[in-house]
C-alpha cells in the first residue's frame, strides 16, 4: 500500500508537523523550520527556532508547497531555473543509543536546470533557548527561554553548550566547509555558499544534534548522522513496518488513512525519560496523567504492545499511593517523582488504569503477567470499595477545577464536579468486573466473589440513585450537599461504554448523544445546547465545545445497534485532519488529530495534534469495526458497519506473542486465529501477499483444500498480486473496480510458478 503523506500549497497552513521519536520532539512551521527542539532525558529544550533559508540572486527563495510524511516534513522552492527541496526530520528507528535519536536532520536538495552556472547561499539562524512560539498552544516554561549558550566553532562544525550546565550540549555542522558565521550567548548564524554548475544537482545535510551527556556524547550523535544519506531511508522502512501492523482496510478511505495516521502520531510521542518509557498529555513535557495513559494502553495494545507493558509499569512503579489510589499524574523526569493527585479522594484514573491492566492481560501478555497484574487491580479495586457510601463511590473534593473535578472534563474555571459522579461509578463497576474475571481465573475464589458482589451492587445502586426523574437518563452527579444535577452532557456515554445502562437505557442515551444538540459534523458537543451553562468556548471547549474522543466513545457505544453511525463518527473525527484550507480551522495540520474545537464554529483551539485521541482511533477501529473483544476465553469478533460495506479486512494484529489477520466477506469470517463470532467463520493460516499497485490491499490465507487471496481498493485498480508458497512465487493479475472486495481461490497444489 502508499506510503501515506499529505501535500499543501503553503498559503493554506497555518503551522507544521509536530514529529518525535524515543528521545527528542520537534515542532516546525509550515514552511518547515524548526520551531522547538526538546529532549525527553532531561526534559529540556535544545533549540528554540532554526530557520533555513536559500538565497539565489542575493533573495531568498519563495515556498510553494509542503508535503507531510510520517517521519519528516518536506517543503518545495522555487525560483528561476532553480528548484529546492527543503526536509527535516528526527532519526526514527527500532534501536539504538541515545544519541542515536538526539538529532534535528536537514536534508536540502537544489537543481539547476539552467544552461549556466549559478551561485546560491544557505543560511541557517539558530537560537537556543526555547522560543514562545504563537503557532503552537503549548508554551516553554519561562526558565527554558532565558538560557544562555557558549558557541566554540571547531572547522566543519561548532559545539555548544549552556552556560552553568556544562552538560547541556549541541554540535551543529555539515559535510561542507561554513562560509561565514556569527554567534552570541543565545544564537547562531551561519552561510554555505555552493557553485552550481549547468543542471547540476546538490544534496547538502546538515544536522543539530544534542545530548544532556555533554559534547563527546553529541558529537558521537553529530558524526553518526552529519554524512549519513541512509538515515532518512532507515526511518521511512521503521515507519513502514510499524504502519504495517494492525492494517485495517474498509471500503472508507477517510478512515483507512485516520487508521494509519493514528499510528503515526502515537509513536511520535513515546519517548524514554529518566523514569521509563510513557507519554505526556501536553508535549513536550514529562508531565504523564495516569487517565490518559490507560486510555493510551487501549490502542497500544494492537500496535505498540511492548511499550504499552513499559507504559504499564511505569504507573505500577511511580503512580500507586500507599492506599492503593493511582495518582492523577507523575512528572516521568524527576527521580523519585512526586504523586500530584490534587487532593482528589478518587477520580477516573484508578478504574482506568484497572481496565488497562485487563486490556494488556487478555490481548498481550501470558499466565505470568496475569498473575503479576493482579496484586495491582486488587489494590486499586480495593480502594475504590474504600471509597463507597451509601451504596456508591463518593468523591469528597469540594475545590473547583481540577482540585474539585474528578471527571475527565477536569480543567473547567469555577467548576466542581464531586460527590457521587455517574462518570466514576460507571467507571468503578467495570474495574470491579474485571477484577473478579481475572480473580475467577486464577482460582481467587473469596476475592471473585468479592468483587463480583461489590460490582453487582454497585450497578444497582448506580441504576437506582443516579437515574435522573427529570431527564429519563442518569444524573450528572449528586454532589456532596446532596443536590441532584440532571445536567445532559456526554458524560452520559460512560454508563453505556462501561456496560451499567440496560438495553433500553443504552438506546435512550444514544439517540440523546446522536442529536443535534450534541452531534456535530466534526465530533460530539461535550454538552448540550439546551444546558443553561452551555458554552462552545469556554473551559477548554469542556461544557458545550467539541472534544474528538467523545465522539470515538459514542461511535464504539453505536457500533451495534446503529453501524452507520459508528462509521459516520469515525469519518468525522478524522476528516479535518485533511481539510482542504487547514488555515481555515486554526490549530489543523494534515494528518495529525487535533485535540478539541469551538463548538460551533469549528476552530481547532488546541493542539494541532492531540496526544490520546490517535490511540482511542484505533482502539475504535478494532473494537468497533472489526467487533474485536478479548476475554480469557480467547477473542471475539463480529465484524459491523454500514448497510452499504460487503467487506472489511484487516492484517497482522499483534495478540499475545502472535499475530493474525482476518477477512470479513459475504457473510463469512476468515480468520488466521480461531475466533468466536456469531458469523460463520473459516480458519486458516496466513500466507504472505503483495501487490505491485499501491491502491490494492491484500490479505493472504490458506487452508489444507486451497488458497485465499483477498484483494480490495477503494478506487478503480489493477496490478498483480504475488503470493508465496512451498518455495515458489506466483502471480494473480486482479481489476477491481472502486470499492470493490474478492476472493480468489487457488487450489491446491500450486505446480506454477518461480522457485523462491
Amino acid at each position: 500500500m502508499e506510503y501515506p503523506s499529505y501535500s499543501y500549497p503553503i498559503d493554506a497552513l497555518k503551522t507544521g508537523s509536530s514529529l518525535g521519536n524515543r528521545f527528542a520532539f520537534a515542532q516546525l512551521d509550515a514552511e518547515t523550520n524548526l520551531k522547538g527542539l526538546w529532549c525527553s532525558a532531561d526534559n529540556q529544550f535544545y533549540a528554540g527556532e532554526w530557520n533555513v533559508e536559500i538565497l539565489f540572486n542575493g533573495s531568498p527563495m519563495k515556498p510553494a508547497v509542503t508535503t507531510f510524511f510520517p517521519e519528516s516534513q518536506h517543503t518545495t522552492l522555487h525560483a528561476e531555473n532553480l528548484t529546492a527541496e527543503k526536509q527535516f526530520f528526527l532519526p526514527f528507528l527500532p534501536e539504538g543509543k541515545p544519541n542515536d535519536f538526539q538529532a534535528g536532520v536537514f536534508h536540502l536538495h537544489c537543481t539547476n536546470s539552467s544552461d549556466h552556472d549559478i551561485e546560491i547561499t544557505i543560511r541557517h539562524s539558530i537560537t537556543f533557548p526555547a522560543v514562545a512560539s504563537e503557532l503552537f498552544t503549548k508554551k516553554p516554561p519561562v526558565e527554558q527561554t532565558q538560557k544562555k549558550v557558549t558557541v566554540h566553532p571547531r572547522g566543519r562544525h561548532c559545539e555548544i553548550v549552556t552556560e552553568g550546565h556544562p552538560d547541556e550540549a549541541r554540535v551543529f555542522g555539515s559535510i561542507f566547509q561554513l562560509t561565514t558565521i556569527s554567534h552570541d550567548d543565545r544564537s547562531l548564524q551561519a552561510e554555505y555558499t555552493f557553485a552550481l554548475r549547468a543542471n547540476e544537482y546538490l544534496f547538502a545535510p546538515f544536522v543539530l544534534s544534542f545530548s544532556p551527556d555533554g559534547i563527546e556524547s553529541a558529537l558521537h550523535g553529530f558524526l553518526d548522522s552529519h554524512d549519513d544519506e541512509e538515515l532518512l531511508e532507515r526511518s521511512i522502512h521503521h515507519y513502514k513496518e510499524i504502519l504495517s501492523r494492525s492494517f485495517i482496510f474498509t471500503p472508507e478511505p477517510v478512515i483507512n488513512r485516520g487508521l494509519q495516521w493514528s499510528k503515526v502520531n502515537m509513536a511520535r510521542v513515546l519517548h524514554r525519560y529518566a523514569l521509563g518509557e510513557g507519554f505526556t498529555n501536553d508535549p513536550p513535557q514529562d508531565i504523564v496523567v495516569i487517565r490518559d495513559l490507560a486510555w493510551f494502553v487501549l490502542g497500544a495494545d494492537y500496535f505498540l504492545p511492548d511499550s504499552s507493558r513499559r507504559l504499564l509499569e511505569l504507573a505500577e512503579n511511580f503512580a500507586f499511593h500507599e492506599n492503593g489510589k493511582l495518582t492523577e499524574f507523575i512528572r516521568a523526569g524527576e527521580n523519585p517523582p512526586v504523586k500530584h493527585d490534587y487532593k482528589l479522594n478518587i477520580n477516573d484514573d484508578t478504574p482506568l488504569y484497572v481496565y488497562a491492566l485487563y486490556h494488556h492481560a487478555l490481548l498481550c501478555a501470558d499466565e505470568d503477567f496475569l498473575r503479576h497484574a493482579y496484586p495491582l487491580m486488587k489494590r486499586a479495586c480495593d480502594w475504590i470499595l474504600s471509597q463507597v457510601k451509601d451504596g456508591l463511590v463518593w468523591c469528597t473534593a469540594t475545590g473547583t477545577n481540577v482540585w474539585g473535578i474528578c471527571s475527565w472534563r477536569n480543567i473547567i474555571d469555577g467548576y466542581t464536579l464531586s460527590g457521587a459522579v455517574t462518570e466514576i461509578n460507571a467507571e468503578c463497576f467495570f474495574a470491579l468486573k474485571c477484577a473478579a474475571e481475572i480473580a475467577s481465573n486464577l482460582g481467587l475464589k473469596s476475592d471473585a466473589q468479592t468483587y463480583e458482589n461489590a460490582a453487582s451492587a454497585l450497578k444497582k445502586e448506580i441504576n437506582t440513585k443516579l437515574a435522573s426523574e427529570k431527564t429519563g437518563f442518569y444524573l450528572l452527579n449528586i454532589d456532596l450537599d446532596g443536590v441532584r444535577h440532571h445536567d445532559v452532557t456526554g458524560d452520559l456515554i460512560f454508563p453505556v461504554l462501561f456496560g451499567v445502562a440496560d438495553d433500553e437505557m443504552r438506546r435512550n442515551i444514544l439517540s440523546k448523544l446522536l442529536d443535534a444538540e450534541m452531534w456535530t459534523p466534526f465530533g460530539s458537543r461535550t454538552v448540550s445546547r439546551k444546558e443553561k451553562n452551555f458554552d462552545p468556548a469556554f473551559g477548554y471547549q469542556l461544557v458545550g465545545g467539541v472534544w474528538p474522543n467523545l465522539m470515538a466513545w459514542i461511535a464504539i457505544c453505536a457500533h451495534q445497534d446503529l453501524p452507520a453511525k459508528l462509521v459516520e463518527g469515525m469519518v468525522n473525527v478524522y476528516k479535518l485532519s485533511e481539510t482542504k484550507r487547514p488555515i481555515d480551522y486554526e490549530n489543523i495540520v494534515p494528518g495529525e488529530f487535533p485535540e478539541r474545537l469551538h463548538g460551533e464554529n469549528y476552530k481547532s483551539l488546541g493542539m494541532a495534534m492531540s496526544p490520546w485521541m490517535p490511540p482511542t482511533y484505533l482502539w475504535t477501529g478494532i473494537e468497533g469495526l472489526l467487533g474485536i473483544k478479548t476475554s480469557l476465553n480467547g477473542l471475539e469478533m463480529n465484524p459491523v458497519f454500514s448497510a452499504d460495506w460487503k467487506w472489511i479486512a484487516v492484517r497482522d494484529v499483534p495478540y499475545k506473542n502472535s499475530k493474525f489477520s482476518a477477512v470479513f466477506l459475504d457473510g463469512i469470517l476468515y480468520t488466521s486465529l480461531p475466533v468466536q463470532s456469531r458469523f460463520p467463520v473459516t480458519v486458516c493460516d496466513s500466507l504472505e501477499t503483495s501487490s505491485d499497485a499501491d491502491e490494492i490491499f491484500t490479505v493472504g490465507l490458506r487452508t489444507e483444500k486451497e488458497i485465499l487471496i483477498f484483494a480490495a481498493s477503494t478506487s478503480s485498480a489493477e496490478g498483480k498480486i504475488v503470493y508465496e508458497f512451498n518455495g515458489f512465487k506466483n502471480e494473480k493479475l486482479v481489476r477491481l473496480r472502486s470499492g470493490e472486495g474478492i476472493i480468489i481461490h487457488v487450489a491446491l497444489p500450486v505446480e506454477i510458478g518461480k522457485k523462491v
